[in-house]
């Protein structure tokens, strides 16, 4: 029955659209339910860093005090180094401020006295950055790594605890090292001044290496003490490399998670290639929304990584449960969508029912009577009303008809003869044309070809351009960022379709591009600008000169050079290049290869809509070469680049 039918539809048609729309929904809230906690993380590690580095402003602070008491700088000014009373102030201050030691260097750089056993000296700080500052008369904190030997050195005990057991951890790079020696030390110094003459440094620091104090401080003030479940939910940590050396992370048996050693994908991002990990990882036992930033030294060399996390867990467990919630009502509001399904198509098929009665009855030849309005439906009343004018007319058009068809029947006869002859005259001849069955073509005729060739690819390239004319004017140009290898997506296509004219101009293509190169854009604007920066480069070319892309780094950036050698491009009309319909003066043979002028001015837009930029460069006469930016990463992670320069 057509009500069956008809309820069968609907309830067809609302499944369909409900799955999807609720698998989408699904997705939506828990992308989101994350996003939001990988975002509060973000804010986390800023935190973080502000507790570490106003540590580091602390022990500067401390040091310039120190600096600048009486007895220290009568000690360096009078050179009595052995000054008993000067070490024993010197050794409260350290003590009152948690300072792992406390030294005073003579303006040579040689330590001449220490405050903590076994009182070692004679050694030299000079090619340290912190005392190279101070020497030169300013206040410097930094971070450094500090061998066993220097450690033992500055203080009893200072070895022991920075050493560290490596524990073997799951998803961490394999090493052959089992045991870590080195220390993590915030350090500082400060000039002891005579008049305008630096007489001596006072110098101290930290070991960073099982500070639980310093850990725990940046831990509480991100985390304020929240558990989930009991268990800590968010925690942090400092690492000498790839090591925790300052953590609040907990192993299974409640222990800190010291000597642990990080992911290697994490290790990889950070510590080698310096850039921030957000994400989620991996750690120790369980899976984290985290944030790692590097921790660079003096001579800005990564040495280790400042850590904060959230656990994964309660944010999955939040996400479930309003998905179980949004579940329950979609499903709710399918079923009463479904019963209010089955009275709308009773109501819906009834009318409908009586047409198709008659609309039979009309097929079979019958006298169709008027169908009854139903006053259930306004459009089926329509429908009916005009159901029932087209019955009533049928009769009088019927006659009508047979004479038009008649007549329709007869032009159509004699349009379709006339046009028969001339219709296979030109297929006819189209055909001897382009199959050379009337005789080979003439030179003015193959140019004839060649200028139909050459309108063509104009006409093409002016509607490419003046799409992306529009799209730019409308305010449409939005990448959609994705990895992209751009030797095989990219430049591969573009070549083999400019090979021909590369080598009817005998031109020499130098490419450095690597086959593994990845960039992060949208591929169809990359190739748009490839397309007309390597389609300038081999149009504007000297025959038999060279044609040359090469590339470099740029600082979470890829820079490519596109360049050719010619005519180049006098340098006052550089700046116009980038301009809408700009046109430089060229030559007269390049002169003849029109553009549109849109070209340079799109391919600005296209970079800059990437965070890039581009610039020209040339010596006329000689070369010239255009460089453009696209990111290597995701723009979450990085600076926009400088705007275009000429």
């Amino acid at each position: 029955m057509l009500k069956t039918k008809l309820l069968k539809a609907f309830a067809t048609l609302v499944v369909v659209f409900a799955l999807p729309s609720a698998f989408v929904g699904v997705r939506i809230i828990k992308q989101r339910v994350i996003a939001e906690a990988q975002t509060r993380v973000r804010l986390d590690l800023g935190s973080a860093w502000a507790v570490y580095n106003s540590k580091l402003r602390e022990i500067e602070t401390i040091l310039r005090m120190a600096s600048g008491k009486q007895s220290v700088e009568v000690v360096c000014r009078e050179t009595r180094w052995s000054d008993p009373d000067v070490q024993a102030n010197l050794a409260d201050i350290r003590t009152e401020f948690g300072l792992d030691f406390l030294d005073v260097l003579a303006p040579d750089g040689r330590v001449m006295l220490r405050t903590t056993a076994p009182f070692a000296t004679g050694d030299y700080k000079r090619a340290e950055p912190a005392v190279a500052g101070a020497l030169k008369g300013n206040v410097h904190a930094c971070v450094a790594v500090f061998a066993r030997e220097e450690l033992e050195r500055e203080a009893g005990g200072l070895a022991e605890r920075a050493f560290f057991e490596l524990v073997d951890t799951p998803m961490a790079r394999r090493t052959p090292r089992t045991e870590e020696t080195r220390g993590m030390v915030m350090v500082a110094a400060a000039p002891v001044w005579d008049g305008a003459q630096v007489t001596g440094v006072v110098y101290g620091g930290m070991l960073v290496n099982r500070n639980e104090p310093l850990i725990d401080r940046i831990h509480d003030v991100v985390y304020k003490g929240e558990t989930y479940d009991g268990a800590a939910l968010g925690t942090a940590t400092v690492f000498l490399h790839d090591t925790r050396v300052a953590t609040t992370v907990r192993l299974a048996n409640g222990n800190r998670a010291l000597g642990t050693r990080v992911s290697k994908e994490v290790a990889d991002c950070v510590l080698d290639n310096g850039r921030p990990w957000i994400g989620e990882a991996f750690v120790v036992r369980d899976h984290y929304l985290t944030a790692y930033e590097p921790i660079r030294d003096a001579h800005d060399q990564v040495i280790g990584m400042l850590y904060v996390g959230i656990l994964k867990r309660p944010f999955q467990d939040a996400a479930r449960s309003v998905l179980l919630t949004y579940i329950v009502l979609s499903l709710f509001a399918l079923a009463i969508g479904l019963v209010f399904a089955f009275f709308l198509a009773g109501r819906l098929t009834r009318p409908l029912h009586r047409l198709v009665e008659a609309a039979n009855r009309l097929v079979r030849g019958e006298q169709a009577a008027a169908v009854p309005d139903s006053k259930s439906c306004y459009e089926t009343d329509t429908l009916t009303g005009a159901f029932n004018l087209m019955t009533r007319t049928l009769a009088e058009r019927e006659a009508k008809l047979k004479s038009l068809n008649h007549s329709y029947m007869e032009m159509l006869g004699f349009v379709s003869h006339e046009l028969k002859g001339p219709l296979g005259t030109l297929m006819n001849y189209a055909y001897l044309l382009r199959e050379r069955k009337l005789g080979p073509l003439t030179d003015k005729q193959t140019r004839a070809v060649k200028a139909l060739d050459t309108g063509i690819a104009r006409l093409a390239e002016m509607v490419r351009h003046y799409l992306n004319l529009s799209r730019i004017e409308n305010g449409e140009l939005a990448p959609d960022p994705t990895p992209i290898a751009v030797a095989d997506e990219v430049l591969g296509p573009i070549l083999e379709s400019l090979e021909p004219d590369i080598a009817e101009k005998g031109m020499h293509l130098e490419n450095d591009v690597s086959g593994d190169l990845q960039v992060h854009a949208d591929l169809t604007m990359l190739r748009e600008i490839f397309e007309n920066l390597v389609g300038n480069a081999v149009k504007y070319g000297r025959s038999g000169g060279r044609l040359w892309i090469r590339t470099r780094p740029e600082d979470g950036f890829i820079a490519f050079e596109v360049g050719n050698e010619g005519d180049g491009i006098p340098r006052e009309e550089q700046g116009a290049l980038f301009q809408k319909f700009s046109r430089v003066n060229r030559t007269q043979a390049e002169r003849q290869q029109k553009g549109t002028g849109l070209g340079l001015f799109i391919t600005k837009h296209l970079v800059e809509a990437h965070g890039g930029a581009i610039s020209v460069a040339s010596e006329p006469g000689a070369w010239a070469a255009f460089t453009f930016t696209v990111p290597t990463e995701s723009p979450g992670n990085r600076e926009p680049s400088a705007r275009t320069e000429t």
